[in-house]
């Protein structure tokens, strides 16, 4: 017997699978590796008595399985849980999982254990979601003389390319929220750098995958790029946006920096914190590739990545709306000098511009090494710790903690990409013991209450509130509108785990732990969650759908599972009467991040 878990949306369906049922076994719907922490969720209404748990493999043979205990998460309505592990290695094939209970066996769905089985059942469908996700058509030929908003002076930028950014959202951002101080998610900068950063993540982890997709991200890593290097102004700053103020009128396709409500502005200068350091990072990256883009070259690469750093040195705060840097531009501008100190070091000959000489790549390479050491020094300065002696960083000029809806684990992997490039021991040293920090102090609060799908919990503050540890990001923010459903959070997150446990300086005991943190993570993602969805369309069962003019692409990933609609204690996705009512967006719609994310999350599990 089957059943999916309680929730607002799948009641509503119609399916009679959907009716309550004494145990629900939920299982990650695309299945496991062979080896790894793996684990099943049960799910009741009440506290069944649990006789025995067994694990049935492909040939009838059986293994008992400890038997768990049963816990509620503090404020969720959704029932009881119960986590129940499975073996650390398995044998490939198919399985299922039973329990016994006084009320009968109840029963998973069979899933699939095989070598790299989330890799190969995911990563090429998230590169198709992305080629999908390509500006072309009406749109790109409008994007090609993209005008500036309220300007009546003709000038226009080429802007064709890039990916659009969310099914019901075709415009491109380098980032949105640029009004506020630490909400900026990195958008089209982040995926661009995302597909030559999971290249080199699968080559060492999953280089059978690698040997089969390496060349295609790749080739979107160099699309993203040559999108970059039209996206730049003469002065050497990136534009923020070209957004339609949600019309879906081509003629309102200008570049701006939007505020609430769509209300567009000519503050369209990205800083660090906007999507510029993500930018100079994806294009020094792709400097180092070995072929040229369509468009750019590789030199054309790394002369925007050197333009771009040299302009937000001097200017960075004049385009922030509150002329104050956050962490979020000490994060940026650390992956920029990271990626650019590793391109001005390593790149081929040809990928050097001809006018430079000896001389100014010296000078270039000297002033990129003392930023990053003065950024990484921004971020150590910035650690604080709680009530509970729990570690977290200091976000603004305010003192406000940092949590983020969108990007959690990047502080900590611009850190680490700072120390695989840093050539003082010192500075290694610190940017590594930092990052081990962050996802330490992560892993306490994971741990700190029930938590059985080991799920990401940070320590927030809403406006006007208190700062406490909660699952999900505070309704009340300093967008005045935006929360979301986090898949890119907890990929990132996942990321960062999966990039700190490989550290030779990690114990053994916290290795493990982490690596369970990024299994725990993208398993959620791709089904083993309260309300059994993949997130992934295509793939999986119950995928949810945005809607029907604005469909979403098979290969995306979709925004999410929120904290309650009304009460931020309990948890939900698609509620009927909200979902209903014009917020379907925050749970149904695709939106990049998220899959670039879980690219990097998926390429770096094992």
């Amino acid at each position: 017997m089957y059943c999916v878990v309680l929730s607002d949306y799948y009641q509503q369906t119609g399916d009679p699978m959907a009716q309550p049922a004494p145990v629900t076994v939920l299982a990650n719907h695309l299945g496991y590796s062979n080896e790894g922490s793996a684990a099943v969720v049960l799910n009741a209404p009440d506290q069944p008595t649990i006789n025995e748990a067994r694990l049935i493999g492909p040939t009838g043979d059986t293994t008992i399985l400890d038997t768990p205990f049963w816990q509620e998460v503090f404020g969720w309505r959704t029932g009881w849980y119960a986590r129940i592990s499975l073996p650390e290695t398995r044998k490939a094939g198919s399985y299922h999982v039973e329990v016994d209970t006084p009320e009968g066996t109840f029963s998973s769905r069979t899933f699939v254990v095989g070598p790299s089985r989330l890799q190969q059942q995911t990563i090429s469908d998230v590169l198709a979601y992305f080629r999908s996700s390509r500006s072309f058509g009406e749109i790109d030929r409008k994007d090609t003389h993209a005008k500036f908003f309220a300007d009546n002076s003709g000038a226009e930028v080429d802007a064709h390319g890039g990916w659009l950014d969310a099914s019901g959202d075709m415009s491109k951002f380098l980032s949105h929220l640029t009004y506020t101080r630490m909400m900026s998610p990195q958008q089209i900068p982040l995926c661009a750098w995302a597909f030559a950063a999971a290249r080199d993540e699968l080559a060492a982890r999953h280089p059978e995958m690698a040997a089969h997709l390496g060349a295609r991200l790749r080739d979107e890593a160099l699309y993203g790029a040559d999108f970059l290097v039209r996206f730049q102004s003469r002065e050497g700053y990136f534009y923020t946006a070209i957004f339609d103020a949600l019309t879906k009128n081509l003629d309102e396709r200008v570049i701006n920096a939007p505020l609430q409500n769509s209300v567009r502005t000519q503050r369209w200068q990205a800083a660090y914190r906007h999507g510029g350091g993500m930018a100079i990072a994806a294009l020094a990256r792709a400097a180092t590739l070995e072929i040229d883009g369509s468009e750019a070259s590789r030199a054309d690469y790394l002369n925007a990545a050197a333009r771009g750093f040299t302009h937000l040195e001097e200017h960075n705060t004049e385009y922030s709306f509150d002329g104050t840097e956050s962490v979020i531009d000490d994060y940026c501008a650390l992956m920029a000098a990271a990626e650019l100190t590793n391109a001005l070091r390593t790149a081929q000959e040809d990928a050097v511009p001809q006018d430079w000489g000896p001389e100014q790549k010296a000078e270039l390479l000297a002033a990129v090494v003392q930023a990053g050491k003065q950024r990484a020094e921004n971020l150590a300065s910035r650690w604080r710790t709680d009530a509970d002696d729990v570690g977290y960083l200091s976000g603004d000029v305010d003192g406000t903690p940092f949590f983020h809806a969108a990007e959690t684990g990047l502080p900590a992997i611009a850190l680490l990409r700072w120390a695989d490039v840093a050539q003082d021991p010192e500075q290694i040293a610190a940017a590594q013991q930092l990052a081990t920090a962050l996802m330490v102090a992560t892993l306490t609060r994971v741990d700190s209450t029930s938590n059985p799908f080991g799920y990401l919990r940070q320590y927030t503050q809403g406006l006007g509130q208190s700062p406490r540890n909660t699952f999900f990001y505070p309704h009340e923010n300093e967008t005045g509108y935006w929360w979301q459903g986090e898949n890119a959070n907890i990929s990132s997150v996942a990321y960062a785990a999966s990039r700190v446990a490989d550290l030779a300086s990690t114990t053994p005991e916290t290795a493990l732990r982490l690596r369970r943190l990024t299994n725990d993570l993208v398993h959620w993602v791709t089904g083993l969650n309260p309300f059994d969805t993949s997130m992934l369309q295509g793939r999986g069962f119950n995928n949810a759908e945005y809607s029907t003019a604005f469909q979403n692409l098979p290969g995306g990933i979709l925004n999410g599972v929120t904290s309650g609609f009304t009460d931020e204690n309990d948890i939900t996705f698609l509620p009927q009467g909200p979902a209903q009512q014009g917020d379907a967006w925050r749970w149904a719609e695709q939106w990049i991040p998220h899959s670039g994310w879980y690219l990097l999350a998926v390429s770096s599990a094992r």
